[in-house]
Formats: structure tokens, sequence, C-alpha cells
């Protein structure tokens, strides 16, 4: 019995200090490896993170460092949203901006320059999606291999974004993982070089690449995210209906 007690004691701690252990967002890269859906949203964002200037917005300094400020905008998501029966469902938060050197999330070696977070009313967390932008075909391969060696075998389906991309999909008793690669050739993107020594700017040069989306879903909650978020880079979670 004394055994059994210990134990179980030393589990809670254990179960503790995972949570404790969890830092904002901008503090140290999330762990999607280990995250967990009972993570509370302000843990993630804190109050310190709100913004002064402007209304439903958290500025974030990436390790303290204000010269690689980012920051997330809150917006509410609905059902029906241009119905006049619209029904609200939760609310997102959206990195608006963002560099190449920065590290808002990691998946084992793989770390992510860009994070959505999506909740329910009450603020549970229901989806968390990432963005590795201007990675290789390689780092994309990868990043695919790591995933099969944790997560097992996956489904494959077509996403209602791009019929040519394919949502690669694994289900787990706590999460469903989806993960998509995009290929971005810079058509539609403009560069800016600015030399500050010349005082000149001019266009910069396309760079094509490969952006690949990874998302977490709690199970609970995907009859409020399958479908149902269609703005950001939460549409390349949507698979095709059929």
């Amino acid at each position: 019995m004394k055994t059994k007690i210990t134990a179980g004691i030393l589990l809670l701690l254990t179960f503790s200090l995972s949570f404790a252990q969890q830092k904002a967002i901008g503090e140290a890269p999330l762990d999607l490896e280990n995250f967990s859906f009972k993570t509370d949203i302000s843990s993630l964002l804190p109050e310190k993170y709100k913004s002064k200037d402007y209304p439903n917005a958290y500025e974030i300094n990436i390790e303290g460092d204000r010269e690689r400020s980012v920051m997330l905008t809150k917006e509410e998501t609905f059902l029906n949203n241009y119905s006049p029966d619209k029904k609200r469902i939760g609310f997102k938060y959206s990195q608006i901006n963002w560099s190449n050197i920065d590290k808002m999330a990691v998946f084992k070696n793989t770390y992510f320059q860009k994070i959505s977070i999506a909740t329910t009313n009450d603020d549970k967390i229901k989806a968390i999606g990432v963005v590795a932008d201007e990675i290789t075909k390689s780092d994309s391969e990868n990043l695919l291999k790591l995933l099969t060696a944790k997560f097992g075998a996956s489904q494959k389906k077509k996403s209602s974004w791009n019929q040519k991309l394919t949502i690669y999909e694994w289900t787990k008793p706590d999460r469903i993982i989806r993960f998509v690669t995009a290929y971005n050739d810079e058509s539609t993107t403009l560069k800016i070089v600015l030399d500050q020594e010349k005082n000149t700017i001019e266009n910069g040069a396309k760079e094509p690449h490969f952006v690949s989306y990874l998302f977490l879903i709690d199970p609970g909650s995907k009859a409020e995210v399958f479908g149902k978020l269609n703005s950001g880079d939460f549409v390349y979670l949507n698979e095709e209906v059929k």
C-alpha cells in the first residue's frame, strides 16, 4: 500500500512538473511532441503580452529580444459566417509577421517560424497550426519521416484548398495530426532589398521554396475544426469532401 501511494505521488508530481515547464510562446519554442490540450491559452499568451496600442493583439519579443518582435491577433470564428444566422464557435489567434530565424514551435529537430491557435468559446485550445517556411523538399521529406517514426503509418487525403496537395493524417487517442507541404514559386511575392549604405531600394530575386504546415487537433473538438476553420493557415487543414 505504501509503495502504491508513493508511486501515485510521484506520478502526480511528474504530471504537474510537465505543465509547469510549459513556457509562454516566445520564451521558448512550443514543444509540439509533448503538447497537451489541457494547456491553458493564458499560459501560452499571458496577460503581459497584450498590446497597449492595438486591440485584441499580443506583442511578443522572441526570447526577450525587442528587435525580434511578432504580433498575434485574436478574432472570433463563426459557423455560417456570412449568413444572418451565423453562430460563434470560438476564437483564432493568428501570427501576422515572422522571419526565417524565429523559432515559435519545434517538433524533434524541426523549427517552425509561425503559429496559429484555435480555441472554443471558453478559450479551450482545440487546434494548433504551425508553419515551417522557406524550406527545401528534402527538409519536408525529413519532417514527414520524423512524423511517421513517431506516429506510425498515415492516411492520405486530398486538400480542399488545393487538390494537388496531399494531407497526411495520424489519429491518436489524445490528438489528430495533419501535415501538408506546398510549393511556393513566389510568383505573387514582392521582395524588396534595402541597402542602407547606398540608400537604395531594389526588387529582390525570387526564391522558390517549400512550406510545410503541421496541425494538432483535439479529437473532442474536431467537429468545430474540420471544415469550420477556413481562413489563414488553417485553410491547409481541411480535406476535400466527396
